[in-house]
């Protein structure tokens, strides 16, 4: 194969029920339900992802919607969202999670978890 769409005609059209690659990529899409979100939600992406791009149709609906964050980077590919910080930002993204969730729910661990949720806001 010479390409991830055709991975995903080949592979996961068959092997996960959709009739083709297209079929997959519109029922799989978040895009279709970006703005009927009615929780916290918390959208990570960064620029260079290979995979993801945000139609500016798509990133109306986000902006649009009150329960939606959207949070860009300029790097962090895919699922690399690394960082040379030490402690927990070294997992920039997992740590971000968690700050974004301290800040919607109130709720903090530690004090320093609270610092780290006021950065978020």
């Amino acid at each position: 194969m010479r390409s991830i769409r055709e991975f995903d005609e080949k592979i996961v059209a068959r092997c996960c029920g959709f009739r083709d690659a297209d079929d997959y990529y519109y029922r799989a899409a978040s895009a279709r339900v970006v703005g009927r979100i009615a929780v916290p939600t918390l959208i990570l992406l960064a620029d260079d992802d290979p995979f993801i791009r945000l139609s500016a149709e798509t990133r109306t609906r986000i902006l649009a919607n009150p329960h939606v964050t959207l949070l860009e980077t300029r790097h962090g590919g895919h699922c690399a969202y690394l960082c040379n910080a030490p402690g927990d930002d070294i997992h920039w993204a997992e740590a971000t999670v968690v700050r974004y969730l301290q800040a919607v729910t109130g709720k903090s661990a530690t004090s320093a978890g609270a610092a780290a949720a006021q950065k978020l806001q």
